[in-house]
């Protein structure tokens, strides 16, 4: 790698922000709870997408948040109770954006 200094340059670059994200990721499965955790990730998805659906599965977002379907199901469940999702086959529509942000 001595002899190509950018590609050196890359190399670090990119073991550096792929370390970033995952002591983020461990950072936020230690210390946040699990319902501001999915509060934020769908906060995150709706931002990333331009728009209040989310068409995931329960299984799909359990995984990209490190934790199991079953969790993830319970606390969508909870939050379609409290009034701040919606709930669709393969799709979550956020219906109150400020209760999520609150948690």
């Amino acid at each position: 790698m001595n002899e190509n200094i950018h590609l050196e340059a890359i190399t670090y670059k990119l073991a550096t922000k792929r370390l970033c994200t995952v002591t983020w990721a461990m950072q936020q499965m230690m210390f946040t709870s699990f319902d501001k955790r999915l509060a934020e990730f769908l906060l995150n998805e709706s931002n990333t997408t331009n728009s209040d659906e989310i068409n995931m599965t329960h299984e799909q977002i359990a995984k990209l948040m490190g934790s199991a379907r079953e969790v993830v199901t319970r606390m969508l469940k909870y939050f379609s109770t409290e009034g701040y999702v919606e709930l669709t086959r393969g799709k979550v529509k956020i219906i109150n954006k400020q209760a999520l942000e609150k948690l």
